[in-house]
């Protein structure tokens, strides 16, 4: 039951194709300056993935969550993928599918993918807990403590947003 209550509050509040909804009408505000580094989901493989692993050279990170089949999440996901290869940030997107495998058949489809690592939270489960995910997409950037500086619900051009510009 409360899995289908998360799909309807995707289905109604985050991932549709109309405007993108700001991080103030979401209610993330509460979560500017929280410590998220306690946040553990899985790889695409099952194993345990600490946040704080990914910290290197005090980088700053983002963190988005996504699922396959949410065409908002899909648009941005290019620009996330580029925003990592810049290397001014880490950028992790955890997948909320219900598998794994799901994620793991749609990244082969992809071209984009090597600037982001990909994660796990199957339903979203440990999201909505640890970060109030309630909806999505929805990004976190942090700092190098992994404490949260912004959140931005719904898609955003990401290299328009913190890259680097030519």
């Amino acid at each position: 039951m409360r899995f289908l209550g998360f799909i309807l509050v995707v289905l109604l509040a985050g991932c549709g194709e109309g405007d993108k909804p700001s991080a103030v009408a979401r209610g993330y505000e509460a979560w500017i300056g929280r410590d998220v580094s306690g946040l553990v989901v899985r790889t695409l493989d099952g194993e345990t993935q600490p946040l704080r692993d990914v910290v290197v050279d005090g980088k700053p990170v983002v963190l988005n969550v996504w699922a396959t089949w949410c065409p908002p999440c899909l648009r941005e996901m290019p620009t996330l993928d580029a925003l990592g290869k810049q290397g001014n940030y880490t950028v992790v997107a955890i997948a909320t599918d219900a598998e794994a495998e799901t994620v793991k058949e749609f990244l082969k489809r992809q071209e984009w993918g090597a600037g982001v690592r990909i994660w796990f939270d199957a339903h979203g489960a440990t999201t909505r807990e640890a970060l109030g995910a309630g909806a999505i997409p929805v990004t976190y950037v942090l700092d190098k403590d992994l404490k949260v500086v912004d959140v931005q619900a719904g898609a955003h051009d990401w290299v328009a947003k913190l890259g680097i510009r030519d």
